[in-house]
Protein backbone atom coordinates (compact mmCIF):
# COMPACT_ATOMS: atom_id res chain seq x y z
CA UNK A 1 0.00 0.00 0.00
CA UNK A 2 1.25 3.52 -0.58
CA UNK A 3 2.61 5.79 2.64
CA UNK A 4 -0.85 8.01 3.57
CA UNK A 5 1.51 10.93 1.98
CA UNK A 6 1.83 9.64 -1.42
CA UNK A 7 -1.72 8.08 -1.19
CA UNK A 8 -3.81 11.01 0.33
CA UNK A 9 -1.70 13.44 -2.70
CA UNK A 10 -2.61 11.80 -5.66
CA UNK A 11 -6.13 12.82 -4.28
CA UNK A 12 -6.26 16.10 -3.76
CA UNK A 13 -3.65 17.77 -6.29
CA UNK A 14 -5.48 20.83 -8.33
CA UNK A 15 -3.28 22.78 -10.08
CA UNK A 16 -2.33 26.29 -9.11
CA UNK A 17 -0.07 27.78 -11.78
CA UNK A 18 -2.35 30.38 -11.98
CA UNK A 19 -2.45 31.41 -8.73
CA UNK A 20 1.06 31.45 -8.30
CA UNK A 21 1.48 34.20 -10.62
CA UNK A 22 -1.77 36.09 -9.81
CA UNK A 23 -1.84 39.28 -7.37
CA UNK A 24 -3.36 38.05 -4.40
CA UNK A 25 -0.40 38.06 -1.42
CA UNK A 26 -0.56 36.77 2.33
CA UNK A 27 1.72 36.94 5.45
CA UNK A 28 1.88 33.43 5.25
CA UNK A 29 5.58 33.10 5.31
CA UNK A 30 5.48 33.18 8.72
CA UNK A 31 5.69 29.75 10.83
CA UNK A 32 2.87 29.02 12.86
CA UNK A 33 2.61 29.50 16.32
CA UNK A 34 2.97 25.80 18.54
CA UNK A 35 1.20 27.36 21.22
CA UNK A 36 -1.64 29.41 19.01
CA UNK A 37 -5.00 27.98 20.74
CA UNK A 38 -8.57 28.54 19.47
CA UNK A 39 -10.84 30.72 21.54
CA UNK A 40 -12.82 28.68 24.36
CA UNK A 41 -16.07 29.53 23.16
CA UNK A 42 -17.51 31.71 20.88
CA UNK A 43 -14.45 33.51 19.08
CA UNK A 44 -15.24 37.53 18.51
CA UNK A 45 -16.40 38.24 14.84
CA UNK A 46 -13.85 40.32 13.14
CA UNK A 47 -14.91 43.31 10.73
CA UNK A 48 -11.43 44.38 10.00
CA UNK A 49 -9.00 42.92 7.56
CA UNK A 50 -7.23 39.59 8.87
CA UNK A 51 -3.92 39.73 9.99
CA UNK A 52 -3.54 35.82 12.26
CA UNK A 53 -2.71 33.14 10.23
CA UNK A 54 -5.73 30.52 10.19
CA UNK A 55 -5.76 28.59 13.09
CA UNK A 56 -9.23 26.31 12.80
CA UNK A 57 -11.93 25.30 10.39
CA UNK A 58 -15.22 24.56 11.92
CA UNK A 59 -18.37 24.00 9.88
CA UNK A 60 -20.82 23.32 12.55
CA UNK A 61 -23.57 21.28 10.58
CA UNK A 62 -20.90 19.11 9.50
CA UNK A 63 -19.73 18.96 13.55
CA UNK A 64 -16.41 19.54 11.73
CA UNK A 65 -13.81 21.48 14.68
CA UNK A 66 -10.46 20.95 12.69
CA UNK A 67 -6.73 22.31 12.73
CA UNK A 68 -5.61 24.13 9.81
CA UNK A 69 -2.17 23.46 8.56
CA UNK A 70 -0.34 25.68 6.02
CA UNK A 71 0.43 24.08 2.16
CA UNK A 72 2.44 25.16 -0.60
CA UNK A 73 2.96 23.55 -3.78
CA UNK A 74 4.58 20.73 -5.30
CA UNK A 75 7.32 20.52 -7.71
CA UNK A 76 4.45 19.87 -10.33
CA UNK A 77 2.84 22.90 -9.17
CA UNK A 78 -0.36 21.32 -7.48
CA UNK A 79 -1.31 22.01 -3.98
CA UNK A 80 0.06 20.13 -1.43
CA UNK A 81 -2.39 18.48 1.01
CA UNK A 82 -1.92 17.79 4.93
CA UNK A 83 -0.53 14.25 5.71
CA UNK A 84 -3.12 13.51 7.86
CA UNK A 85 -7.12 12.59 7.62
CA UNK A 86 -8.07 15.05 10.22
CA UNK A 87 -6.42 18.05 9.65
CA UNK A 88 -7.69 20.83 6.78
CA UNK A 89 -4.50 22.67 4.07
CA UNK A 90 -4.85 25.92 3.95
CA UNK A 91 -2.73 27.22 0.41
CA UNK A 92 -0.28 29.83 2.09
CA UNK A 93 0.34 31.57 -1.12
CA UNK A 94 -3.72 32.79 -1.29
CA UNK A 95 -5.55 35.10 0.59
CA UNK A 96 -5.79 35.26 4.04
CA UNK A 97 -9.25 33.52 5.08
CA UNK A 98 -11.83 37.15 5.09
CA UNK A 99 -9.49 39.00 3.08
CA UNK A 100 -9.83 40.53 -0.35
CA UNK A 101 -9.25 37.49 -2.70
CA UNK A 102 -9.73 34.01 -2.45
CA UNK A 103 -8.93 31.56 0.59
CA UNK A 104 -8.34 27.72 -0.46
CA UNK A 105 -8.38 24.77 2.30
CA UNK A 106 -8.59 20.87 1.09
CA UNK A 107 -8.93 18.23 3.29
CA UNK A 108 -9.61 14.51 2.48
CA UNK A 109 -12.81 12.45 2.15
CA UNK A 110 -10.98 9.37 3.65
CA UNK A 111 -8.16 7.44 4.64
CA UNK A 112 -5.90 5.01 3.50
CA UNK A 113 -7.66 2.42 4.81
CA UNK A 114 -10.99 3.51 3.66
CA UNK A 115 -11.95 5.14 7.10
CA UNK A 116 -14.07 8.46 7.07
CA UNK A 117 -11.50 11.71 6.55
CA UNK A 118 -12.40 15.45 7.65
CA UNK A 119 -14.18 16.10 4.58
CA UNK A 120 -16.04 12.78 4.04
CA UNK A 121 -19.32 14.50 4.53
CA UNK A 122 -18.90 17.78 2.75
CA UNK A 123 -20.19 17.04 -0.77
CA UNK A 124 -23.60 17.48 1.94
CA UNK A 125 -22.95 21.64 2.05
CA UNK A 126 -25.63 23.48 0.37
CA UNK A 127 -26.36 27.20 -0.55
CA UNK A 128 -26.78 28.70 2.64
CA UNK A 129 -24.99 26.79 5.16
CA UNK A 130 -22.11 28.49 7.14
CA UNK A 131 -18.62 28.00 8.45
CA UNK A 132 -16.19 29.73 10.04
CA UNK A 133 -12.14 30.15 10.13
CA UNK A 134 -10.63 31.25 13.84
CA UNK A 135 -7.74 32.91 13.19
CA UNK A 136 -4.15 32.93 15.33
CA UNK A 137 -5.63 35.82 17.49
CA UNK A 138 -8.39 33.92 18.30
CA UNK A 139 -11.17 36.10 15.72
CA UNK A 140 -14.00 34.12 13.55
CA UNK A 141 -14.56 35.23 10.21
CA UNK A 142 -18.00 33.81 8.70
CA UNK A 143 -18.36 32.30 5.32
CA UNK A 144 -21.62 31.79 3.57
CA UNK A 145 -22.01 28.36 1.23
CA UNK A 146 -22.76 29.70 -2.52
CA UNK A 147 -22.56 26.77 -4.36
CA UNK A 148 -20.29 23.77 -5.14
CA UNK A 149 -18.60 22.22 -8.32
CA UNK A 150 -17.48 19.29 -9.48
CA UNK A 151 -14.20 19.56 -11.78
CA UNK A 152 -11.74 16.55 -13.54
CA UNK A 153 -8.73 15.95 -11.94
CA UNK A 154 -6.41 17.79 -14.63
CA UNK A 155 -8.73 20.66 -15.02
CA UNK A 156 -6.67 23.52 -14.19
CA UNK A 157 -9.82 25.95 -12.83
CA UNK A 158 -8.93 29.54 -12.41
CA UNK A 159 -11.97 30.52 -10.36
CA UNK A 160 -10.98 28.56 -7.48
CA UNK A 161 -7.57 30.04 -6.98
CA UNK A 162 -8.06 33.50 -8.13
CA UNK A 163 -10.43 36.46 -7.45
CA UNK A 164 -9.99 39.95 -7.97
CA UNK A 165 -13.00 41.14 -5.78
CA UNK A 166 -14.43 39.97 -2.96
CA UNK A 167 -13.26 37.78 0.15
CA UNK A 168 -13.78 33.94 -0.81
CA UNK A 169 -13.11 30.38 0.25
CA UNK A 170 -13.17 27.69 -1.47
CA UNK A 171 -13.09 24.19 0.44
CA UNK A 172 -11.34 21.44 -2.00
CA UNK A 173 -12.06 17.84 -1.76
CA UNK A 174 -11.84 14.08 -4.13
CA UNK A 175 -14.67 13.20 -5.75
CA UNK A 176 -15.77 10.99 -8.37
CA UNK A 177 -14.46 7.14 -9.16
CA UNK A 178 -11.36 5.78 -7.50
CA UNK A 179 -9.09 4.76 -10.42
CA UNK A 180 -6.78 1.86 -9.22
CA UNK A 181 -4.38 2.02 -12.39
CA UNK A 182 -3.29 5.88 -11.44
CA UNK A 183 -4.63 4.93 -7.68
CA UNK A 184 -6.45 8.27 -7.39
CA UNK A 185 -9.85 9.92 -7.95
CA UNK A 186 -10.81 11.09 -10.77
CA UNK A 187 -12.39 14.12 -9.70
CA UNK A 188 -12.12 16.93 -7.45
CA UNK A 189 -15.63 18.67 -5.54
CA UNK A 190 -15.04 22.44 -4.49
CA UNK A 191 -17.32 24.23 -1.83
CA UNK A 192 -17.44 27.59 -2.64
CA UNK A 193 -18.25 30.35 0.00
CA UNK A 194 -18.18 34.25 0.52
CA UNK A 195 -17.58 35.61 3.54
CA UNK A 196 -20.68 36.47 5.65
CA UNK A 197 -21.93 40.24 5.54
Amino acid sequence: MLGIGLLLASCLGLSVVIALHGTQTSVASRPPSESTKPAALAPPVSTVPNIGLPSRLVIPKLQIDASVKYMGTTASGEMEVPTTIVDVGWYKYGALPGNTGTAVMAGHIDGPKGQPAIFANISKLQAGDTLSVVDSAGRATSFVVTGSKVYEQNEKPQEVFNSSSGAHLNLITCAGDWDSSSRHFLERLVIFTDKAT
